[in-house]
């Protein structure tokens, strides 16, 4: 169904070798292979989409010692557009680090997919999730299964960070995935699978501090791929649609400890019908305490 993105690498690839004893190495593109083979360390993972990913890696590379930064996409169901802008990006992304930060090598980008981890975070339940926590959006586990495939990689590569571009105020705009608990939910998912997850530009607040970092006029939005489920998050005063405790409850009674258990079956190479209903089961227990 996604052979048409380039350089993407199955999730269930990477648990598969990782299960067997082998290296990541042995799953990513063979020119990211190359490279990371004889890399300079530390190891940093950086988000790769669009501006605020790039910005977030120079922010970091500001103030810490990075030997490689490795930037890593993701495939996401609900994204559209045209895939170039990917290497786009990136050589911008290679450019601003070269003329700051000339001893930091980049490595080549690449794209971790597994639609099935997001089909059962994000539509599998979400009756019930509406019913458990008073709302819903795909958003939060959709940046919860990328971080978590992310994370994943990051341990078995023994990279010292993952860096996300996350930003808590867009103009006057909150959006849910970006918000403090969500980001206390990516977190904890990474630290618990060995990662340090850090989002640099969290607290920034205006396009100039973004434009401080880059010095390009990279404007938001601009040369990324589009969702279609893009505001759903949003009243229509443009407000949250839910609070700030309900995205915690969620994260931390739900979401988090279901990605747990579905990273768990897939690095153990359970199948497709076990796996569902494996974590059917999960998902019942996890909510029983909501729902009658």
């Amino acid at each position: 169904m996604y052979d048409h993105v380039p350089r993407r690498v199955r999730f269930e690839d990477l648990c598969a070798a990782l299960a067997d004893g082998r290296s990541a190495l042995d799953v990513l593109p063979a020119e990211v292979s190359a490279v990371l083979a004889a890399a300079p360390r530390p190891l940093a993972l950086a988000d790769f989409a669009g501006r605020d990913s790039v910005a977030a890696a120079m922010a970091w590379l500001a103030e810490h010692e990075v030997g490689t930064l490795l930037p890593v996409g993701d495939v996401v169901p609900t994204r559209y557009g045209d895939w170039s802008v990917y290497e786009d990006n990136w050589l911008r992304m290679r450019d601003h680090i070269r003329g700051r930060h000339p001893a930091v090598l980049v490595a080549p980008w690449f794209v971790l997919e597994d639609v099935d981890f997001w089909r059962l975070l994000n539509g599998r339940y979400l009756n019930e999730l509406i019913r458990a926590f008073g709302f819903f959006t795909p958003c939060l586990g959709c940046h919860l299964h990328f971080y978590a495939m992310r994370a994943v990689l990051g341990q078995a590569l023994g990279a010292s960070v993952l860096l996300s571009g996350e930003k808590e105020l867009h103009g006057r705009k909150r959006k849910a995935n970006q918000s403090a608990p969500a980001v206390e939910g990516y977190a904890a998912f990474s630290s618990a699978h060995g990662v340090d997850h850090h989002f640099p530009i969290h607290a920034i607040r205006t396009d100039a501090e973004i434009e401080t970092l880059l010095g390009d006029g990279w404007r938001e939005g601009e040369r990324q791929l589009q969702c279609v489920m893009s505001g759903n998050d949003q009243g229509l005063d443009g407000a949250p649609t839910m609070s700030a405790e309900q995205i915690r409850a969620y994260m931390f009674e739900f979401a988090v400890p279901l990605a747990t258990r579905i990273v768990a079956l897939r690095r153990d190479g359970v199948g497709p019908a076990d796996l569902q209903r494996s974590i059917d089961d999960a998902a019942r227990a996890l909510l029983s305490a909501r729902l009658p």
